[in-house]
């Protein structure tokens, strides 16, 4: 399986799960703290896998816009918990931006280091 399947899939599986009734989660998933952890790291995940399969040569217009794609399905998320008796958060939504920020920070230090050493 390939990045890019890895992150439709991890994606696919977020909105499931962000779209269950509060009533069916454990209570230890309903704080709201263990919430905005959950947030970030899921979204920093799918923004990983993604990033991961981007080709080095790839215009620069490609990570962008798979990035953007993925902020608004964050919006999308939200907009759409309603529908299913949970509550749209602006809260839920920075911390999803947070960990597709801090995806791009940790792949572009990586990639940086790597091209860093290779050229020492």
């Amino acid at each position: 399986m390939g990045w890019l399947t890895a992150s439709i899939l991890s994606a696919a599986g977020v909105l499931v799960l962000t779209h269950l009734p509060q009533t069916a989660l454990p209570n230890v998933l309903q704080g709201n703290l263990t919430d905005k952890i959950e947030h970030t790291a899921a979204y920093g995940l799918i923004a990983l896998l993604f990033l991961l399969s981007v080709k080095r040569r790839s215009p620069l217009l490609v990570p962008i816009s798979g990035l953007l794609i993925l902020a608004g399905m964050g919006v999308l998320d939200e907009a759409t918990q309603p529908l299913v008796q949970r509550c749209a958060s602006v809260g839920d939504y920075m911390a999803d931006l947070i960990g597709v920020v801090a995806a791009c920070a940790i792949f572009l230090a990586k990639r940086w280091l790597v091209f860093d050493t290779a050229a020492s």
